[in-house]
């Protein structure tokens, strides 16, 4: 791909440099950062080019002079940094004046393609405003929307359409140069990071459950997971990281009690509730100030958050209150075409969620959800015993976390739960159909009359049962019967999350 005919086109101020109002100082000029580094990757494949709107002109606030001068030291800034701005296009207007150099407009692309010979298609706009990716889709590029400057201000006013949303620069040239980099055709995971980026929703494996993702930083991408799921708006969705970096970028004030749980058990099935940062969008959090964050332990999981260089927001994939899936027929099952992808990885090894733990003012720490990560685990990890938070929710209540709803993971036949080690009831003798799930193969005696029985795990083993727990849930529902009854397993280890999902599947109906 020849450098000569394909373009990134920059916005100014909130993209390059500080946005500080209506400059006319050289003086009051500040790079990010990030700038330099970026703009040199960019620029050894692309062509770069300065489109700003400067309304100031228009109002009286700075004159044109004031605008060319600032330019002209920040293209002189980069030429000394070793980066080539081919021009610098300025419209000077207000949005009042209906000129057609303004942005949106892409009339400043149109002018450098027919000057320079730039492919508009392949070439990319970046901004820290929603015209900025408006200018791009009207020439028939891609706009990337950067949450710098005003782009955490304005991203509710983002719409859809071929764009990426970017937290910085860096980030953004990352994602510009391993799009343009790539020979041949893609791979599953790298078509799934495309369609992630560009604002899809795709299923994807970890080690827990199959989650349906979208960019986290992104809420119009957000919101079509809730609506795919046909998930309440109430329900917040925890967030899945690329690397150990983004905590820091995601969250703050830590406590040390979740730094140490961090180091002991990520990446892997655990989750932490902490207060947020500003480039997590309301949508993720439902509105609360803190966000659910992890690093799934599954290969397929890593890749494809490396490949997408941006944070996940991945709740469960299948129907909001339903059984979760562990393999990528049950998401086929349950969601069908109402997604743009099912990235398969097989089944998923613990087979249950993760495990959700929130802290007390003075870091104590608290299983909102129990999980894949045992309350034993959590407390040799962290040096002190967890609290488990003593109530459910119900359908009225807002939770801090995903999974803490009084029902949830059920399935659509009535179930009814035994207390592990209790005596089997007999089915009712009114000719309906009943099936039963046991948690093992020490009961002698089952009564006659269920059409089908079905073990978690013969010999008892509480991770076995995890990793089946599920499927075998989603087998007997599929199969239409008219009652199910499951028996719990040991309430320690893993145990007491699967009770969990049992209690939760059934409504908390504990019959016999």
């Amino acid at each position: 791909m020849s450098r000569s005919d394909i373009a990134v086109f920059l916005d100014r101020d909130g993209t390059i440099i500080e946005d500080r109002g209506d400059l006319s100082r050289v003086e009051d000029v500040v790079f990010f950062s990030d700038t330099f580094e970026s703009l040199r990757r960019l620029n050894a494949k692309f062509r770069l080019f300065l489109i700003t709107n400067q309304s100031g002109v228009s109002k009286g606030t700075i004159t044109m002079h004031d605008v060319q001068r600032v330019n002209k030291h920040v293209v002189n800034v980069l030429q000394d940094e070793g980066i080539a701005v081919d021009d610098v296009f300025v419209c000077p207007h207000d949005k009042s004046d209906e000129c057609k150099c303004r942005k949106p407009s892409p009339y400043y692309l149109e002018v450098a393609a027919e000057r320079y010979g730039i492919d508009l298609k392949r070439s990319y706009v970046l901004g820290d405003h929603p015209h900025d990716v408006e200018t791009a889709i009207a020439a028939g590029g891609c706009g990337v929307y950067l949450l710098t400057g005003h782009g955490i201000r304005h991203i509710a006013e983002l719409g859809d359409g071929d764009r990426i949303v970017a937290a910085c620069l860096s980030d953004a040239a990352d994602m510009i140069l391993d799009e343009t980099g790539r020979a041949g055709e893609l791979t599953n995971t790298e078509q799934a990071a495309h369609l992630l980026r560009r604002g899809g929703i795709v299923a994807f494996p970890t080690e827990t459950v199959y989650g349906l993702a979208a960019n986290a930083l992104d809420p119009c991408a957000v919101a079509k997971v809730f609506a795919a799921k046909q998930r309440p708006h109430f329900d917040p969705l925890i967030v899945h990281l690329p690397d150990i970096a983004w905590l820091d970028r995601l969250a703050r004030d830590i406590p040390d009690t979740a730094v140490r749980l961090v180091d002991t058990c990520w990446p892997g099935p655990l989750t932490i509730v902490v207060p947020r940062s500003e480039l997590i969008p309301d949508i993720v959090t439902s509105g609360l100030d803190t966000v659910a964050l992890r690093m799934p332990d599954h290969p397929l999981a890593k890749e494809l958050l490396d490949k997408c260089g941006v944070p996940l927001a991945a709740p469960s994939a299948n129907r909001f209150g339903c059984i979760s899936p562990t393999c990528a027929q049950h998401v086929q099952d349950s969601l069908g075409n109402d997604i743009d992808m099912i990235l398969d990885g097989g089944k998923c090894r613990v087979g249950i969620e993760s495990t959700i733990v929130a802290f007390e003012d003075s870091g104590l720490p608290v299983i909102l959800r129990p999980g894949g990560i045992s309350p034993e685990m959590l407390e040799e990890a962290c040096g002190c015993r967890p609290r488990m938070i003593p109530h459910l929710l119900s359908k009225d209540d807002y939770p801090q976390a995903p999974g803490m709803l009084e029902r949830h993971y059920s399935p659509a036949t009535p179930l009814l739960l035994i207390e592990n080690g209790a005596d089997v009831p007999a089915p009712p003798p009114d000719g309906r159909r009943c099936a039963l799930l046991l948690a093992d193969k020490q009961k002698t005696t089952v009564p006659h009359g269920f059409s089908a029985v079905e073990i978690l795990s013969p010999d008892g083993n509480l991770t076995e049962s995890a990793q089946r727990l599920f499927a075998l849930l989603r087998k007997l529902d599929a199969d239409n019967y008219d009652l199910l009854y499951a028996e719990l397993v040991p309430d320690n280890g893993l145990g007491v999350a699967i009770n969990d999902r049992l209690k939760r599947a059934a409504g908390q109906k504990i019959a016999f």
